[in-house]
């Protein structure tokens, strides 16, 4: 299969059957009139590297283990090879979430909250209630420099790192999540929480290109103490 595009008329298609596995997937009459092609200036793209990826994810790592989200984001990326132009495009990771591959989903988060759950299907973005594939995806692209992938398995290796990172407008400046990831990685929930408000007030009134890694490191350890 290729890679297609879920159009929005296509939510009616997430359901509480189809978080709890109860409907495992929908069949192709139910979605084929609510699915569009990529724009014809986009190359295809074919699904079968993807599907190893998440069969193996599957079959290898327990599910509702915050640990997925360091193993899968990388590998997720890889065998996506999309343009941050096409990888815009909501529909392509709705239709992976919805349509084609609905079991990742459910293995990774339990059907503990429809609002939630409904949420990780369908909501485009970096936050953690967000797409589950859209957000590591773009992580993924965040944070990677080159071929390496380093800083996207360090943030999300600590789950509070990357939630308050990724809600966050600066997590789009490479830069300030190393410098962040780097400074913060081994503090306590609560100082990253805080560290993160007072780096986005900070940058508030300070032009975030013009930072050096030092400045905005230097930011980070004088932010006083948490509860300031």
């Amino acid at each position: 299969m290729k890679l297609l595009s879920l159009q929005p008329e296509g939510i009616r298609l997430v359901t509480p059957e189809l978080a709890a596995g109860t409907l495992a997937r929908w069949p192709e009459s139910a979605w084929r009139p609510v699915i569009a092609d990529l724009p014809a200036d986009q190359p295809s793209v074919a699904l079968a590297g993807l599907d190893r990826v998440l069969d193996e994810l599957i079959a290898t790592l327990p599910a509702y283990d915050s640990a997925l989200d360091a193993w899968l984001a990388p590998r997720l990326h890889m065998a996506l090879p999309l343009s941050r132009r096409a990888a815009s495009n909501a529909g392509v990771f709705r239709f992976l979430s919805v349509v084609h591959r609905p079991d990742v989903i459910r293995h990774r988060w339990a059907n503990v909250s429809w609002a939630t759950m409904r949420s990780r299907f369908w909501s485009i973005g970096t936050r953690h209630t967000s797409n589950m594939l859209a957000r590591l995806w773009w992580i993924a692209e965040l944070t990677r420099q080159g071929s390496s992938y380093a800083l996207t398995e360090r943030v999300l290796t600590k789950q509070s790192l990357a939630i308050q990172i990724f809600v966050r407008s600066w997590s789009q400046h490479r830069p300030a999540v190393e410098a962040f990831v780097d400074t913060l990685h081994d503090a306590p929930s609560e100082d990253i929480e805080h560290a993160a408000r007072m780096l986005s007030r900070y940058l508030a009134t300070t032009p975030l290109e013009g930072l050096r890694r030092e400045d905005i490191v230097g930011a980070l350890l004088n932010r006083g103490p948490v509860g300031r």
